[in-house]
Order: structure tokens, then C-alpha cells, then sequence
């Protein structure tokens, strides 16, 4: 579910850079990026830190899945009275 979720936004972040970078002509959005380079450069260093937190995430899921999938060893020195 987490993962979902910081996809979604590591997704929305990059379809805004995109189109702060080319601009969109239908919705006459210009683009931004030759005006704001400090901006653009900016965006660019959140989109590479938010795709490393992505793949971070799916690291630790999949981590978590394994943990859960790998069932202990009884121990037989255990003894109940």
C-alpha cells in the first residue's frame, strides 16, 4: 500500500517536471524552465531523491515480504513441564 502510495507521487512529480520543463501548447501552460533555471534544477535534485526514496521503499517492502514468507525452525530444546 505504501509503495502504491510514493509511486503515485514520485509519478505525479515527474509528469509536473515535465510539463514545467516543455510546457503543455492545449492548455496554453508555457514552459517555465527557460525563465526559472534555479527552479527546474531544483525539481530535478527532488525527482532523483524522490525515485531513490521509491526504490528505498521497495527494498524494505520486499525485505518485510521475505521475513514474513520465511517461517522459524521449532526449537527442540525447549522443554514444557
Amino acid at each position: 500500500m505504501t509503495v502504491a502510495l510514493v509511486s503515485g507521487g514520485v509519478s505525479a512529480a515527474a509528469f509536473m517536471a515535465e510539463l514545467g520543463k516543455n510546457g503543455n501548447s492545449h492548455a496554453r501552460w508555457n514552459k517555465i524552465c527557460d525563465k526559472f533555471e534555479t527552479f527546474c534544477d531544483h525539481g530535478g535534485g527532488a525527482l532523483i531523491a524522490s525515485f531513490a526514496g521509491l526504490i528505498l521503499m521497495l527494498i524494505i517492502s520486499v525485505m518485510s515480504i521475505i521475513k514474513l514468507l520465511i517461517k522459524p525452525k521449532p526449537d527442540s530444546t525447549i522443554v514444557v513441564p
